[in-house]
């Protein structure tokens, strides 16, 4: 934890960090308050009530103070130069802006085949829900602003097991822009993953009909 709240720290741009706990078996929660207590004015800890990353994503949205909020995932798939890139674009545009992995540089054992291919599925998939545009929909390094956060369809939201179509859906919804960079993924520096690609797979085209269902919903009652 400590390298990764290193490596945030070097970007000037960040003015706050929340940390959500999310019930760890070792000593996370310690560690977060201790980073908490060295640096009181750049970083707060909340402990997640719910269960999921999504969960704790729309809490750590919620403490927020500022308008944009990067996704800053903390197994260290996606570089520190990456991720500035990323948030240059997202300020100098005042948009939301995802990594792209598919158009980017993938190190060597990375991603699995399966994934890859899942993950351009799925990108032309949603391509007609969002102006035609292909993006790597399911890169963990994300930033979007207060807004859609705070305005994410419900009936999705309940389906999705990881958060990133429903974000989409809703910056589609309320109208804001979203673009993209290619990033460079390398090898999961921490942690081990909790995706389960088979079953998470099946669950998103499941979230996937469920919002063309809602925004088609919400364009034909907006025409009536």
């Amino acid at each position: 934890m400590r390298s990764v709240i290193s490596e945030i720290r070097r970007v000037k741009f960040i003015s706050e960090i929340v940390i959500i706990e999310g019930g760890s078996t070792d000593k996370t929660f310690d560690e977060a308050k201790a980073l908490e207590q060295e640096f009181p004015e750049l970083i707060r800890v909340a402990v997640q009530l719910g269960k999921g990353k999504f969960d704790a994503v729309r809490l750590g949205a919620e403490l927020c103070r500022e308008n944009l909020i990067i996704i800053w995932d903390a197994d260290g798939t996606v570089p520190l130069e990456s991720t500035e890139n990323l948030i240059a674009l997202a300020l100098n545009s005042g948009s939301s802006v995802i990594g792209d992995r598919l158009r980017g540089e993938i190190e060597a054992g990375a991603m699995y085949k399966a994934n890859y291919l899942g993950n351009w599925f799925f990108a032309f998939l949603w391509a007609p829900l969002l102006k035609g545009k292909i993006m790597d929909l399911l890169c963990g390094t994300k930033i979007f602003t207060k807004d859609v956060y705070l305005s994410v369809p419900e009936k999705v939201a309940r389906h999705d097991p990881y958060g990133d179509f429903t974000l989409l859906l809703s910056a589609r919804i309320i109208r804001e822009d979203v673009l993209s960079m290619p990033v460079m993924y390398r090898r999961r520096r921490y942690g081990v993953t909790n995706i389960h690609r088979w079953t998470g797979g099946l669950q998103l085209l499941w979230v996937t009909f469920l919002a063309y269902k809602v925004f088609l919903i919400m364009r034909l009652s907006s025409r009536g």
